[in-house]
């Protein structure tokens, strides 16, 4: 049956597959309720995290191995996890990782999917606004894949630990290059050890932490279209379309265009369709539509995978300026400040990869507040912590925003200097699109510069 699914999942047929995990559940004596509601399903995650607070290697080691149905309870329930994530089922997700891990703490037995599920179990936890879960979630995570070794058949389940660790954890304690890394590993274990299916999400996610982490586009779209090439001699529909997504967002930010052959994945009303949309909306100069996506992005109520996306609360930020009015709501006008909220506490968990995005979006406030001189010294930062973090787009990204502050107020000498370092990260970055953007607006100044001599 484990292999059934394996099949139904990478064929795209996710209903058969997730109705196959149900009905085997079941037959092994577990209860499935219906979808519990957003405060249900928040509580019980909370109450379950705690239950993991404190443990140590040493309680973790001590345990005696699960009986072998138990071990089989909590396959399918860590199969079920993926299935129903990707089927519009997310709502389950939450109880059947909470189930996985309070099976193991009441049976004081131990298996590999246990571990499985106490790091999926922290990833959700993440989506908390505090400082002091993510740190815990992160201690807990990084416990469950050392005490790994403990499992003789532990390859086999590398590549699903590796893809949750690296891919919703791992982004507050490591470097987004590391991570990368990371799930690049997963993906050569999987491959390996035969479990394609978690390679490829591994794959996938390697694109997308390589995206945020600023890696050259070229080289990006070369990943990219070699693990296309791989998923589409598996037959792997489901990793193909995410793939797509991902391809077509680097060409869009090349200014190649999208991948017409695929257009079938822009209708994919799901989480990752959603970023890219607004990822592609915002580079390109859509403020409406990247609104648009955004906020149906965010605007789900609570999801304990969106963690994820907390990467985007820079551009969510930025973005609510453009369209911004007198008139405009005070919800509209308080974006910046939930998302700068979001940000703050993400970098005190991680500053290498946060508080670049911290000192731009307080650089635009203080910019629209008319306070010139915290902004300056907020761009300043913004500008030097992205470099030293290595993110050259938001590096470029900063330089731009700061280049239009200063033209903003008059001060073309400055204006200028700062659209000319944009436009040199935006060209080592691999976006003609960002270079053509940025180079108009240099000859801006190259004409009134001649206007001013005549």
């Amino acid at each position: 049956y484990h292999r059934l699914v394996l099949i139904l999942h990478d064929r795209g047929d996710i209903l058969e597959a997730y109705t196959t995990l149900y009905e085997v559940l079941s037959q092994l004596g577990e209860s499935i309720p219906d979808a519990p509601g957003p405060q249900e399903t928040k509580k019980m995650v909370k109450i379950t995290s705690e239950m993991l607070n404190g443990i140590s290697e040493e309680s973790l080691l001590g345990m005696k191995e699960m009986d072998r149905k138990s071990q089989f309870v909590l396959q399918f329930y860590n199969s079920m996890t993926v299935v129903a994530f990707v089927c519009k089922k997310q709502a389950m997700v939450p109880f059947y990782t909470c189930r996985m891990v309070q099976l193991t703490l009441a049976s004081k037995t131990i298996s590999k999917y246990s571990l499985i599920g106490f790091v999926q179990c922290v990833a959700m936890s993440c989506h908390e606004n505090s400082i002091t879960v993510i740190q815990e979630a992160c201690r807990i995570a990084k416990l469950a894949m050392s005490v790994l070794k403990r499992f003789d058949a532990s390859a086999e389940i590398v590549p699903r630990v590796c893809f949750i660790y690296y891919s919703l954890v791992a982004s507050y304690s490591e470097t987004l290059p590391s991570c990368a890394d990371g799930l690049l590993r997963g993906f050569e274990c999987g491959m390996a050890s035969g479990d394609t299916s978690s390679a490829f999400l591994c794959a996938i996610h390697h694109i997308r932490l390589s995206l945020l982490a600023g890696t050259a586009l070229p080289d990006l779209l070369k990943r990219v279209e070699y693990f296309l090439g791989l998923v589409k001699s598996h037959r792997n529909q489901l990793a193909k379309n995410f793939l797509s997504l991902h391809k077509d967002t680097v060409l869009t930010l090349m200014g190649k265009g999208c991948d017409d052959s695929e257009v079938q994945v822009k209708a994919m009303n799901i989480p990752a369709a959603l970023q890219h949309k607004a990822l592609q909306s915002f580079w390109t100069g859509h403020p409406e539509r990247c609104h648009h996506f955004y906020e149906k992005l965010f605007g789900g109520g609570v999801s304990f995978f969106t963690n994820q996306f907390r990467f985007n609360m820079l551009y969510y930020g930025l973005n609510s300026f453009k369209i911004t009015k007198p008139t405009s709501s005070k919800k509209m006008k308080a974006i910046p400040f939930h998302a700068l909220e979001e940000l703050k506490t993400s970098a005190s968990c991680s500053r290498v990869n946060f508080c670049n995005k911290v000192h731009l979006l307080e650089a635009e406030i203080f910019s629209h507040e008319g306070n010139h001189k915290e902004a300056k010294v907020k761009y300043a930062a913004a500008v030097s912590s992205a470099r030293c973090s290595g993110m050259i787009h938001e590096q470029g990204l900063a330089c731009e925003h700061a280049g239009f502050h200063y033209k903003k107020i008059g001060d073309n000498r400055r204006a200028c200097c700062f659209f000319d370092q944009a436009n040199q990260c935006y060209a080592e970055w691999g976006s003609q699109m960002k270079v053509d953007h940025i180079t108009r607006e240099l000859e801006y100044f190259q004409v009134g510069s001649r206007r001013c001599v005549s």
